[in-house]
């Protein structure tokens, strides 16, 4: 049940259009005022070999590690639209509980979800501390992060790196945002990855960056909070699960340091 703290808060929602929803309804469940930005596009990759390739040898593989919900989306999609089937082998881990969700949409069993939602957390999983000859493929977008891949290599695994999709920077008109803004309706932004907000930042421009430096930020992770601070912006809050229900934890300890200053 809601506190009633987000109520009328304006939150700006970055995430893809398509992966969106879950948290616009949880926001609207909060009586919270979504404003959907969308700072990063999800696309097809401009070539299906690497995808492709390791779909037709999916039993050679110890682990298949999926990165993201688009991951899965794009892999899982690319293997029906081929009339292959998911072969009994491979061991799947995803790196997160929305990772996880959308795998089991797909009809697959997963087998290692972290309890800490994060590629950190994945590797500190007791499955993954054994890798010697280990032949892993790690279902990943393009400018992902390149620590699963290097560790995993480090304790003796070969990695196949398997490009599923690719990120692109939305044309997207920052005007209705800046009004928004400049009305007093803009309150909080949610920050779901470091290219996100790299992303956002650039898409707001000078006008929209200067309003930035005095509007609350909600990051999912210590990584996309290391990115906002690298441009000179002050801390933001993070939340402390990488995941929907986490944005909404922090967006609520956010919201009620708010009331208390306001009380003070």
């Amino acid at each position: 049940m809601s506190s009633g703290l987000l109520q009328n808060k304006g939150v700006v929602v970055t995430r893809p259009r398509e992966q969106a929803g879950d948290l616009v309804e949880a926001l609207k469940a909060a009586a919270a005022r979504p404003i959907l930005f969308p700072a990063v596009q999800i696309e097809a990759p401009e070539n299906w070999q690497s995808l492709d390739d390791a779909l037709h040898q999916l039993d050679t593989f110890d682990w298949v590690i999926f990165t993201s919900r688009n991951a899965v989306a794009f892999a899982l999609s690319r293997l029906q639209s081929r009339n292959l089937i998911w072969p009994q082998g491979p061991r799947v881990a995803a790196v997160g509980r929305e990772t996880a969700k959308a795998l089991r949409e797909f009809g697959l069993q997963v087998d290692l979800v972290p309890k800490k939602f994060s590629s950190e957390g994945l590797l500190n999983s007791a499955e993954l501390a054994e890798m010697q000859d280990r032949h892993v493929a790690l279902f990943v977008g393009d400018q992902g992060r390149e620590l699963l891949e290097k560790v995993l290599g480090e304790r003796g695994a070969q990695v196949d790196k398997v490009l599923c999709y690719r990120r692109t920077l939305p044309g997207a008109n920052p005007t209705p945002l800046l009004h928004a803004w400049a009305r007093g309706e803009l309150h909080v932004v949610t920050l779901t990855s470091p290219e996100i907000f790299n992303n956002f930042y650039q898409m707001i421009g000078g006008l929209g960056q200067r309003w930035l430096k005095n509007t609350p930020l909600i990051a999912i992770s210590p990584l996309t909070a290391e990115a906002i601070t690298a441009v000179g912006l002050p801390e933001p809050w993070v939340a402390e699960e990488a995941s929907t229900e986490g944005i909404m934890a922090a967006l609520e300890v956010w919201a009620k340091s708010q009331e208390q200053a306001a009380n003070v």
